[in-house]
């Protein structure tokens, strides 16, 4: 984890045409994205997934800005935003409390119209959903073909008192294309 850096998508990666599409990964490279997982993991104890009930704010409320808590829809076909940080508003530039992922628009990501933004979006809520278990990606913020940001993301599945998954917690940590992770 240390000293890598943190637009690395894999050898060749600035030769390699830069897409939307995410890559996933087994294992945190981000110093944040590995402190929710062990945050989320001690929660969970014994458990499959953690409950919301389990979660307490003030106890990440150094990570809070850079969280999205999204709300299973209709047995996870969709999901409402029940929390959208502040960094990641400045990030998107649109506040998305309250609205369903579908409803995302564009963003400053290399995505270019906002289906695409709402197809990853999706993919990586349902994919923690319906995975039961937490995922990781890298998500590439490119213009004009340049990589210059990339994302460490987090997504982990919670329960409402029951068994199934109820919600999805995430996290998104931006540093700039190349910048060494300690």
């Amino acid at each position: 984890m240390a000293g890598q850096a943190a637009g690395s998508f894999g050898s060749g990666e600035r030769a390699r045409k830069i897409t939307d599409e995410p890559q996933f990964i087994d294992v945190p490279e981000h110093p944040s994205v590995v402190e929710l997982l062990a945050y989320f993991e001690g929660k969970r104890g014994t458990r499959e997934m953690a409950d919301r009930a389990d979660v307490r704010p003030s106890e990440i409320a150094r990570l809070m800005p850079s969280m999205i808590i999204a709300e299973a829809v209709n047995g996870g076909g969709e999901f409402r935003t029940r929390l959208f940080g502040t960094a990641l508003v400045e990030l998107v530039g649109e506040e998305r409390t309250g609205k369903l992922l579908s409803e995302f628009a564009e963003e400053g990501a290399i995505a270019k119209d906002k289906d695409a933004v709402q197809r990853r979006w999706l993919y990586i809520t349902r994919k923690t959903y319906f995975g039961r278990k937490p995922v990781f990606a890298k998500v590439p913020f490119a213009a004009s073909g340049r990589l210059y940001h990339v994302g460490h993301t987090i997504s982990v599945p919670l329960t409402a008192g029951g068994d199934g998954p109820a919600q999805v917690v995430g996290g998104i940590f931006v540093v700039r294309a190349g910048e060494k992770l300690l």
